[in-house]
């Protein structure tokens, strides 16, 4: 075999390997979730009606959250400017009240999931538990921490 016929078979077999590549990869796509809504309602198995009380939730739910998250924001605005001049006052009672937002906001989003499920219905509470029970994974944000792999 020839160098020229050596080189040949090399191009020829990276080509076929990158294309058989190429269309495993466009072939074999995931499924695309636009955020936790098209989730929750692929998994729950949502109808028309459902998906129309699930937005009106999401849109009272969007609302509360936005509003804690302002909240927090100053907070931890007036907790972290303390830092400027050593100041002690107010420094517990701004702590106490970022840990009450911080409760409010988990009652918020408990009472969203239950509203979730009220709209359920019966023959879709075994995937309401079971999408209870992938919560960690599903909304996820990153990678998890090292001491939790």
């Amino acid at each position: 075999m020839s160098k020229n016929s050596f080189y040949i078979f090399i191009i020829i077999g990276l080509l076929a390997s990158n294309l058989l590549l190429a269309v495993f990869i466009f072939m074999k796509k995931p499924p695309h979730h636009s955020g936790p809504r098209d989730l929750i309602i692929e998994r729950l198995h949502f109808n028309e009606n459902q998906v129309r009380k699930y937005d009106d939730l999401i849109v009272q739910h969007r609302m509360q959250i936005r509003e804690k998250e302002h909240e927090m924001i100053g907070l931890k605005t007036q907790y972290y400017s303390l830092l400027k001049n050593s100041s002690q006052e107010n420094r517990d009672s701004l702590v106490q009240q970022i840990g009450k937002v911080s409760m409010e906001t988990e009652k918020i989003n408990f009472k969203h999931f239950q509203d979730i499920k009220r709209i359920c219905h019966p023959n879709q509470i075994k995937n309401f538990d079971d999408l209870i029970d992938e919560f960690e994974s599903l909304f996820a944000t990153g990678p998890k921490p090292p001491h939790e792999r």
